[in-house]
């Protein structure tokens, strides 16, 4: 069998020594480690966080709720926009649930009202 490499140790254009690449799954050491490294700096900090953001929003709530969705861009995944498509005479049901305390709201019935 002929080896790939070359008698430098590097492997010769178009091959390598993997030639599969990585197995799916297997996650990158360095993005591995820099992400433990900033969740270890997030979760010390955490309490930190809410009382600069309260800080903020005393004098300038919309640039608190700015930098809030901006952090939790970090801790929720973006949601994609998704085209539906259906027949012209198809009749199409949504559901819309309203919950406050754990209790079902009807709309109508406790929403916008007081």
């Amino acid at each position: 069998m002929e080896t790939q490499a070359t008698r430098r140790g590097t492997f010769r254009k178009g091959t390598s020594g993997t030639p599969k690449g990585r197995p799916r799954g297997t996650p990158n050491k360095i993005n591995e480690r820099i992400r433990e490294t900033i969740h270890a700096a997030l979760d010390e900090t955490a309490p930190d966080v809410v009382k600069w953001i309260r800080r903020l929003g005393k004098d300038d709530p919309k640039g608190a709720l700015q930098v809030y969705a901006a952090l939790a861009e970090f801790a929720l995944p973006k949601l994609s926009r998704q085209e539906v498509k259906a027949e012209t005479d198809a009749v199409v049901k949504h559901t819309i649930t309203f919950r406050r305390g754990g209790k079902v709201i009807t709309p109508g019935h406790g929403i916008g009202e007081g």
